[in-house]
């Protein structure tokens, strides 16, 4: 069967969410919202406990796994509270999909594209000196694939992130393809924001990716960075559009980031 006549995989059927599960994402949806905003301290055991409909014990392991993400602070005798946003851990796929669900997600999403910004043309230039042969025939796959599945948004997201999976590991450091599941990690939350369906956001996609894989395939480094750089400033020149933002905080933070 050829591969384009291959049907779609079976999407995985998810399990019903445990209680324990609801509350996490309830709880933590309306830390991030604000509704606790206004002071450091939590409402009592009991208050939350009736707020929330759980008892005592599954209240406490929603506490610890939303103190694990950050959002919490657990004092011995003393209550709960919250913690500065600053410390929340973003690199948590929750508390990434909670911050970009709040209706003031642009400076979130900016954020997290500055550290795309930081991190993938470095690894686009590691990739251009030491990326092998099946390296390059995974990306050329890969963009076949973003082509073929524009419309599909959920396999070109998957065809998407296999590319730069494949461009980390062309860098050839376990350290860096650690980075590289981080980074497939932000680019997945905001996924529905970036992800505008045509034919002109097709065609630079399609043609940047295509570029960078031939920088990376000439072996010319600092022309995979600025490729790379370029791809990140113009997402956040769409978003911006999206948002009817303007200012600083656009393609221009960008500029002369890869310079060399």
């Amino acid at each position: 069967m050829p591969i384009e006549d291959k049907p779609a995989p079976r999407a995985r059927r998810k399990s019903r969410p445990t209680k324990l599960e609801l509350t996490v994402e309830t709880f933590g949806t309306d830390i991030v919202r604000g509704k606790y905003a206004g002071s450091t301290s939590l409402p009592s055991e009991a208050e939350l406990c009736a707020t929330y409909g759980v008892s005592r014990a599954t209240l406490r392991e929603v506490v610890k796994m939303l103190a694990f993400k950050g959002l919490i602070v657990i004092h011995k005798h003393r209550g709960l509270f919250l913690q500065e946003r600053r410390n929340w851990n973003y690199l948590d796929t929750d508390v990434l999909h909670w911050a970009l669900s709040d209706d003031n997600s642009y400076e979130m999403i900016q954020a997290l594209l500055e550290t795309r910004a930081v991190i993938e043309p470095a690894i686009a230039g590691w990739a251009a000196l030491r990326a092998t042969a099946n390296d390059l025939a995974r990306m050329e796959t890969a963009i076949q694939d973003m082509e073929r599945f524009y419309y599909d948004k959920e396999r070109f997201n998957a065809a998407d992130v296999a590319f730069h999976t494949a461009l980390t590991s062309a860098a050839q450091n376990v350290v860096i393809e650690q980075l590289g599941r981080a980074v497939a990690a932000l680019q997945i939350a905001v996924f529905d924001v970036t992800y505008f369906p045509n034919e002109t956001t097709k065609e630079i996609t399609i043609r940047q990716h295509t570029e960078l894989l031939e920088a990376v395939r000439l072996k010319k480094p600092s022309q995979a960075k600025k490729i790379s750089t370029r791809m990140i400033a113009g997402v956040s020149g769409r978003i911006n559009e999206k948002f009817g933002r303007e200012g600083p905080r656009g393609t221009r933070r960008f500029e002369g980031w890869a310079e060399e």
